[in-house]
């Protein structure tokens, strides 16, 4: 006796490749987010890193400036890379009886507006020996 085997040579069907794609495109959109989100991290953290060097920049400025200005000091830079604005403050003992004899006190503050207008800001003080 001979038996017939069934066979399906018919190959995928077109609703099982169309379920397939459902379900790789929900899968993908997943990551749509994920994405999203790492792309505004890159641009906070490159505009912290232009903040801290502007901040850096300024403080090794007055380090190695002799004479120091005259005291009280206080200097402001608007639109600096094209969205900082940075604000350096001096003071001694004489304007802030708070600062040690023989010292002067550096602020430096940068201020910025991010992409979605939020206020940013990265701020830094040292101390500088007088001379």
């Amino acid at each position: 006796m001979k038996t017939k085997l069934i066979r399906n040579d018919k190959g995928i069907g077109l609703l099982e490749v169309l379920i397939g794609m459902v379900i790789i495109a929900v899968g993908l959109l997943g990551f749509a987010p994920l994405l999203v989100l790492s792309v505004e991290g890159n641009v906070i953290a490159r505009e912290n890193s232009d903040a801290a060097s502007l901040l850096k920049e300024k403080l090794e400025y007055f380090e190695g400036l002799d004479p120091m200005p005259t005291v009280p000091y206080k200097e402001e830079e608007l639109n600096l890379g094209g969205q900082f604005t940075r604000t350096t403050v001096i003071e001694d003992h004489a304007t802030d009886s708070l600062i040690p004899e023989g010292l002067y006190k550096v602020d430096v503050q940068v201020v910025w507006a991010d992409n979605q207008s939020v206020r940013r800001s990265s701020s830094y003080s040292t101390f500088i020996v007088k001379d």
